[in-house]
């Protein structure tokens, strides 16, 4: 296997049951110093997240029990709506009464399907253990990418960029591939990770520091009928 040059993402795997349930590090073989050292480098990774409004329409109310319930979930559905605060929140509210009242009501509920963690790297020491979680069904507690900055100067040169954890996960797939490269043939693996929760954070580079900006963050609700729905 010819050793290829050094990546700029890394991923860091906490895998396992051990006590307190947070999993032990998976060890790979990056060639940067610390804390880069015992990271797993990645080639590539790709993932996605597909999100829409599923109309649903509620029965016409065939009585005025049924209009009273009616009345009542809109006004339910506009206190959640309140919660934004503010006059928007108890526009929102008011609108939300309003429709409820009518013959027919229209919901919008969303649907989310989560996309599936891609991830691609070279054989390495990390490969044993990554193929030992999927033989044993051994749980993914947390996954974290790391795309690093790197700085023409300063101490510290490779700063994390852009970060993905996802947390609560399991290996779905694990390809092995034989692929040919200027200085021989590399053995890559393609893994694909399910997970339930996310948090995406950048960080933007202004002047000679890098300032995070605000994170995107999805948590997998616990009861599917009391969260976001979910589609095939």
């Amino acid at each position: 296997m010819a050793t290829g040059s050094w990546s700029n993402i890394f991923l860091q795997l906490m895998a396992g049951n051990t006590p307190p349930k947070i999993g032990l590090p998976v060890i790979g073989e990056s060639q940067l110093a610390f804390p880069w050292t015992t990271q797993i480098e990645l080639l590539s990774f790709t993932w996605d997240m597909e999100f829409h409004l599923d109309d649903a329409e509620e029965k016409e109310s065939g009585s005025l029990l049924g209009a009273a319930a009616g009345m009542a979930a809109g006004v339910a559905g506009g206190n959640l709506a309140g919660a934004v605060g503010g006059q928007a929140g108890l526009a929102v509210a008011a609108a939300a009464a309003a429709t409820a009242a009518a013959i027919k009501d229209f919901q919008k509920i969303p649907m989310i399907r989560m996309g599936v963690l891609k991830m691609k790297k070279r054989f390495d020491i990390a490969s044993s253990r990554i193929h030992a979680c999927i033989d044993q069904d051994i749980p993914i507690n947390s996954a974290l990418i790391s795309v690093l900055h790197i700085k023409q100067g300063g101490n510290s040169i490779h700063e994390p960029g852009f970060s993905l954890l996802a947390t609560n996960g399991y290996f779905e797939k694990v390809d092995v591939s034989m692929e040919k490269g200027d200085k021989g043939v590399d053995v890559i693996e393609d893994l694909e990770l399910r997970f339930k929760n996310i948090v995406v954070t950048y960080s933007k580079r202004l002047a000679e520091h890098d300032i995070p900006m605000p994170p995107f963050v999805y948590v997998a609700p616990k009861d599917p009928t009391s969260g976001a729905g979910v589609f095939p």
